[in-house]
């Protein structure tokens, strides 16, 4: 059973996703979408409190945020969309996963 980490750890952990957040394009984002191991993170959400969550294996709110559609896959609309006009998006790899949000103009 994973051990709860330290608040030093988790901010550790936070500043660690913070420096490794960076601005995508969509062309780097469709292999992931490819593999279905991309999840677009509602606006309400912070990017890097979900990579922490995910790194630390916290399942019952990772699978609260799918259940309430925060942390879902792009839908065939979205891909669709983002592959005619494409965009810029903020993301993060949290092995084996990659959570993004689309960057408003």
């Amino acid at each position: 059973m994973p051990q709860d980490n330290t608040l030093e750890d988790n901010i550790l952990l936070a500043n660690k996703f913070k420096a490794e957040i960076g601005t995508v394009s969509w062309s780097w984002l469709r292999p992931h979408e490819k593999r279905k191991s991309l999840f677009l993170v509602a606006s309400a959400l912070d990017l890097v409190e979900v990579a922490v969550v995910v790194a630390e294996d916290k399942t019952a709110r990772v699978n609260a945020w799918l259940d309430d559609g925060d942390l879902l896959h792009p839908s065939l609309e979205q891909v669709a969309k983002w592959e005619r006009e494409g965009g810029l998006f903020s993301g993060i790899i949290v092995k084996p996963y990659v959570f993004f949000k689309e960057l408003k103009e």
